[in-house]
């Protein structure tokens, strides 16, 4: 997570994912609205049944009569890898490399495993190979259409796996994959045209497959065509499912009175305390807000440790600039 100071959002903007966005559901790109465990902490690595390409290799992967698995377990991983690779597993650098290294010097292996997708009648295979080539890639591919149209070797995996993608978004429904999509035609990655009725239709599909993402998303994406109604119905039903984003939308709307709600301090704090301590993926973002509101109030007192000082602590350990920037001020 970026450490570096950034101007604060407005209440307004709601966070987007990352440019590469591969499927993590809370990853934010060079933003502090959510605050994510140190990478610095020492923890016991999490066991991962990790689909891989490489490990393909082997010998009874060329056999001809032997049914080819992209999610089969391995022992082949380096002990010491990063489990943060977009939700996967796998640390995005290390585990590009070994896919490079067993695609590109394998050339007849990426036939076998289009064929085995192609083959198999199992929505996730092909998802798994699908997002396996799209991490052979780079993030600048997401946004360049002139380099994921190159004649380099990653960007024809890419392309691969975006054809999977979207083949498995319009003919099979496949809620991950619908999810991608609509990510991609609502920011326009990966050759896809900004459509916000395209991602409305993807992320409505994958919604109603109670896929929590998409239903926070579908609510962003009302907002912006002012269907504040159906947005307000989206946010609140992520937020039941626990999706901390969408706790801290609402609470921005009753604290400022949007979404077609009326102003509700007391609703508006709830809704922030429960995004800012969540328990897997706090905002940062709340944390701040919450503060400032409470010092506005004419019962703030800049001497004693109060609400809003623990707020900010707990935004600015979060790695949220501004609330350390503010706390270090009125502590003075």
């Amino acid at each position: 997570m970026s450490q570096s100071a950034k101007t604060v959002a407005g209440w307004w903007e709601i966070p987007h994912y990352s440019t590469w966005d591969l499927g993590n559901k809370f990853a934010c790109s060079q933003s502090t609205l959510v605050g994510r465990r140190s990478h610095d902490v020492s923890e016991k690595p999490i066991a991962t049944a990790m689909p891989t390409l490489y490990s393909m290799q082997s010998t009874i992967a060329e056999e001809p009569n032997v049914r080819i698995s992209f999610t089969q377990e391995t022992d082949e991983l380096p002990a010491n890898m990063s489990q943060d690779d977009f939700g996967m597993g796998l640390g995005s650098e290390m585990g590009r490399a070994y896919r490079m290294h067993t695609l590109m010097n394998n050339p007849a292996l990426i036939e076998q495993y289009h064929q085995a997708a192609k083959l198999t009648a199992d929505p996730e295979v092909q998802f798994e190979f699908a997002r396996q080539l799209l991490l052979c890639g780079t993030p600048e591919m997401a946004s360049d259409s002139s380099l994921l149209m190159s004649d380099q070797p990653e960007s024809k995996l890419v392309r691969e796996g975006v054809f999977w993608i979207l083949r498995l978004a319009t003919k099979r429904n496949h809620k991950e994959a619908c999810f991608l999509a609509g990510r991609w035609h609502e920011l326009g990655k990966y050759g896809c045209r900004m459509h916000l009725r395209k991602a409305a239709k993807f992320y409505k599909t994958a919604a109603k497959a109670n896929h929590t993402a998409a239903q926070h998303h579908l609510g962003s994406v009302y907002e912006s065509m002012h269907k504040v109604r159906k947005a307000k119905e989206c946010f609140e039903l992520a937020s039941r499912r626990g999706f901390s984003l969408s706790t801290y939308r609402l609470g921005m709307a009753y604290l400022c009175g949007t979404l077609g709600v009326t102003a509700d301090f007391s609703m508006a704090c709830s809704f922030l305390r429960e995004a800012l301590f969540h328990s897997t993926h706090p905002v940062a973002d709340a944390g701040y807000h919450l503060a400032v509101a409470l010092i506005q109030l004419p019962s703030f007192e800049r001497s004693t440790v109060s609400e809003p000082h623990l707020y900010l602590k707990r935004a600015w350990m979060l790695g949220h600039a501004d609330a350390g920037a503010l706390l270090g001020d009125i502590m003075r």
